[in-house]
């Protein structure tokens, strides 16, 4: 028993546990009133993602990298699948419905992704313009079926992942300038041809949150208003108005951040980010220390999407940042997000047991 959790940090686990039980309190203070199934099958979804991490973490990392193609090709096959034949929540077709459980294919995609791209980038380096290329069409393929479901948050999510990963690879900086020119060149074209309505509006209320507040402003204004209102010691659990009484949209999940400024204040909201920043050091320490190209890869694409969705979705709150699904990491309420959270972690430990080995 020692041994086995000897391979394991505790200072990693630790913190993504703490801040899951943050948002398992949260989330009860948001539902426990209307719907305490949320908790319940929260809690379900935590145990089982900490399982998961324990199971990952003791297995070989090596062995799990070299099946990194194979399940590249199953996240791309299940996200076809959910296009064709998930449910479709307002709007958007993103979650497939497995009679027992739902799961959303494009917050599972961010583990096998980081775990296929530090392979792929190990084995054929991109200092070879073949390499890029060929790396940029593997990761466009998910993006595109993700942003047609349509989730343009996690699709922009592992595009600037692979972009950090693929800067971090030792790519030739001519080839990535070409590339970011032609993203921006695209733009006016993504804007006119593959964005919806709604994103449109979102970005354009974001440039001027006054636009439209009773309208495509209103999500902004009220994340403003709650995460302001709990000042410094907040109003405590249970006791936000914003979020009781409705007028904060998806207090479970996309705005869970403006749901902890309100009933924990600053003090809660900084516990939480102070918490993340030490969970993102123990990753980067751990990427530190590695000497595989492969496992730091891995490790610092693992930091990145993790600070990445963590930014975007406290930014989203504040009102620096346009509103997206993008949820914030171990916090938000979801099977499949904080599952993925916990699979990344797992693979980070996987890899710094091979390391101290």
């Amino acid at each position: 028993m020692a041994k086995f959790f000897g391979r394991i940090d505790l200072l990693l686990l630790l913190p993504a546990i703490l801040l899951s039980a943050l948002g398992l309190m949260l989330i009860y203070s948001t539902s426990f009133e209307s719907d305490p199934s949320f908790f319940v099958r929260q809690t379900g979804y935590l145990v089982f993602a900490i399982m998961t991490f324990i199971i990952l973490s003791q297995l070989d990392f090596k062995s799990l990298s070299y099946l990194s193609p194979f399940v590249y090709v199953f996240v791309i096959l299940l996200l076809i699948v959910t296009f064709i034949v998930g449910i479709e929540v307002r709007g958007s077709v993103r979650w497939l419905d497995l009679g027992f459980v739902t799961i959303q294919g494009a917050e599972l995609a961010k583990p096998a992704i980081v775990l296929f791209l530090a392979h792929f980038f190990t084995g054929f380096p991109t200092s070879n313009f073949r390499n890029f290329l060929f790396s940029f069409v593997l990761i466009i393929i998910p993006i595109i079926i993700i942003a047609k479901q349509p989730d343009l948050s996690n699709s922009l999510v592992l595009f600037s992942t692979w972009f950090f990963m693929v800067f971090i690879s030792g790519v030739n900086l001519v080839y990535l300038s070409v590339g970011a020119g032609a993203v921006l060149i695209a733009v006016p074209f993504i804007w006119n041809l593959f964005l919806k309505t709604y994103q449109k509006n979102r970005l354009l209320a974001f440039l001027n949150p006054n636009i439209d507040p009773q309208g495509v402003s209103y999500n902004i204004v009220q994340a403003l208003i709650a995460l302001g209102s709990g000042q410094l010691t907040g109003k405590g659990l249970g006791r936000g108005t914003q979020s009781h009484l409705n007028f904060l949209p998806e207090g479970r999940t996309d705005f869970i951040f403006s749901v902890a400024g309100e009933e924990l204040g600053f003090i809660g909201v900084a516990l939480i980010i102070l918490i993340f920043a030490f969970l993102i050091y123990r990753v980067i320490k751990s990427a530190a220390k590695s000497i595989n190209k492969e496992t730091k890869l891995f490790i610092y694409g693992t930091a990145f999407i993790l600070a990445t969705q963590f930014f975007i979705n406290a930014a989203m709150n504040m009102g620096i940042f346009p509103v997206s699904g993008v949820t914030l990491p171990f916090i938000s309420f979801g099977g499949s997000s904080i599952v993925s959270m916990f699979i990344l972690l797992g693979l980070v430990q996987a890899a710094a047991n091979q390391t101290n080995k």
